[in-house]
């Protein structure tokens, strides 16, 4: 009998075979690197068989009706998210935890650890699956005798080729890493877990055009050979539109090549320093890693939004780090001394800044609830055009009586599109119960037309059914705070407005720290806010 036909405690549960299955529908690829006695060991994208690939999960697989008594098990739903764990009761259990995240019954994390002991030998086995990677560590024991410690990490490839791009920034090189489909006519960009859409596609001659699916920028490549991209990154959201120069070579693993595991890891989070230009403290944050072997990936956490996901290694003595988000592109580099760091940040071809970092040692930053105060002798309003030009307005009849929730942000933000997919969710989630969404955009261009059209491909590019209003254009702070009275000013975009449903604004949130940031803060915001808007909804 196959285990995976016996009776199930969650009987709705994919399993690992769905799992499987779902990629090998796909034809997706791997490209894996792994270490070996400290070397680290790459191999170029290939096609996997996905069952064999996965088999450590069929032993892992505890949702079997004659494993009820050995866990406890938690079902539960954040917002359209579904969490299953399976915990043991007792540490003789070989498994001791799988936890499964769903949407949309698609499995989007898979997590299982399992340990075998006796007086003879003991094992450790961790599998983790994430939509655009997968992991697999095996250490091993034998006392006296044998020790072996092995790890290998994969990049998921749906139906494509991975490339390894290099955005020149002056005098800096930043490696960036894309997939293109088989016809070469879709890219997204890889930032650790996410996948950033470039499907607006078109060409010019021989150059093909690869246009954000959410920000007002393209990438224009022209095709050398099979294994070789030269052109630009072109970015409009300002007046004045900078444009880098890029070359790709395909069917690199590595975004940074590193060859043996370092003794430096840099695990945890740290008090980092941004200085300006007259080497002054600008702006203490935290620097949020977390490195298995030689890679690194977390981000920088400020009190009013994160620099998103970054993607690096250890090397030596040096951490480097880069990201592109369609709208950015950073790279870090830092030296590694001991318990501190002292690096530059690289954006576009001159901005350079100083930054150091203590490591464990991370600073409290304020509650994003309590930086933007409101002025108590204006009452929130507000009153903009749509898209279409039509005035949509507090006072609507369509908002009466409902609790709403007000963005301030702008189409050219990446911490505000992290921002729009929580509020997509929240709206999609709560809409039906009387819940309201609104955008209100602040665009950072003179033209009109240019403006509506970042809007319609914002939420196009979301899929987003909420209206988002041009608020105003050539923005700034100033601008923004003066347009919006009731408040003490607007220090971040995003900023989040929640309103009862008496329309009295019962909670502002500056900033946003997105999914970069993991569980310790991005799934407790999402939790207390959904908590909130839940409560809001049931007072209607």
């Amino acid at each position: 009998m196959d285990p995976t036909d016996e009776a199930r405690i969650i009987e709705d549960l994919p399993n690992f075979q769905f799992l499987a299955d779902s990629l090998n529908t796909t034809s997706a690829m791997s490209a894996k690197w792994s270490v070996n006695d400290g070397a680290v060991v790459y191999s170029k994208p290939q096609p996997v068989n996905w069952t064999l690939e996965l088999e450590a999960l069929r032993k892992t697989d505890v949702n079997h009706l004659r494993f009820r008594e050995n866990y406890l098990v938690i079902d539960t739903m954040v917002g359209a998210e579904r969490r299953v764990d399976f915990i043991a009761i007792s540490e003789e259990q070989e498994v001791q935890k799988v936890s499964i995240r769903l949407v949309n019954n698609q499995i989007t994390y898979y997590y299982a650890e399992k340990n075998e002991s006796s007086i003879f030998s003991s094992s450790l086995l961790i599998f983790e699956f994430k939509p655009t990677s997968y992991s697999l560590t095996l250490n091993q024991s034998i006392p006296w005798l044998f020790e072996s410690n092995q790890k290998v990490v994969g990049t998921i490839i749906n139906a494509g080729s991975l490339w390894r791009g290099v955005i020149t920034m002056g005098d800096k090189k930043t490696p960036i890493q894309f997939i293109l489909d088989g016809e070469g006519q879709k890219m997204s960009l890889r930032n650790g877990p996410e996948s950033i859409g470039f499907n607006q596609f078109s060409s010019i001659g021989d150059t093909l055009i690869f246009g954000s699916d959410y920000f007002p920028s393209n990438f224009r490549l022209r095709l050398l050979s099979d294994s070789t991209l030269e052109g630009y990154w072109i970015n409009n959201k300002r007046e004045v539109t900078r444009k880098l120069r890029l070359s790709a070579k395909k069917d690199v693993p590595y975004r940074f090549l590193a060859h043996e595991v370092p003794e430096h890891n840099v695990s945890g989070s740290h008090a980092a320093v941004f200085y300006d230009a007259n080497g002054s403290a600008a702006d203490t944050v935290i620097l949020r890693l977390t490195q298995r072997a030689h890679a690194v990936s977390g981000s920088f956490l400020t009190e009013t939004g994160d620099y998103r996901f970054l993607e690096g290694v250890v090397r030596n003595d040096s951490l480097l780090m880069s990201t592109m988000d369609g709208t950015h592109v950073y790279l870090f580099e830092a030296e590694i001394t001991g318990q501190s760091m002292k690096g530059i940040f690289c954006s576009g071809p001159t901005y350079r800044q100083p930054w150091t970092a203590q490591l464990l040692s991370a600073p409290i930053l304020r509650d994003p609830k309590t930086i933007t105060a409101l002025n108590d002798s204006v009452p929130f309003d507000f009153s903009f055009t749509d898209p279409e030009g039509a005035k949509v307005s507090l006072s609507d009849d369509r908002f009466k009586n409902k609790p709403i929730l007000v963005s301030i942000m702008g189409t050219w933000c990446s911490n505000c599109l992290d921002e729009a997919v929580f509020l997509k969710e929240v709206y999609e989630t709560y809409h039906d119960s009387g819940l309201e969404v609104v955008g209100l955009d602040f665009e950072l261009v003179s033209d009109s037309s240019r403006a509506i059209e970042n809007i319609k491909r914002h939420k196009a590019g979301l899929k987003i059914d909420y209206p988002i209003l041009l608020a105003c254009l050539s923005s700034s702070k100033q601008k923004a705070a003066s347009l919006l009275p009731s408040l003490s000013g607007v220090y971040s975009y995003p900023t989040l407005l929640v309103l009862d449903k008496n329309h009295e604004v019962v909670r502002v949130h500056t900033g946003f720290n997105g999914p970069a940031t993991g569980v310790n803060t991005y799934d407790e915001f999402r939790m207390e806010y959904l908590t909130l808007i839940d409560a809001l909804v049931k007072d209607i």
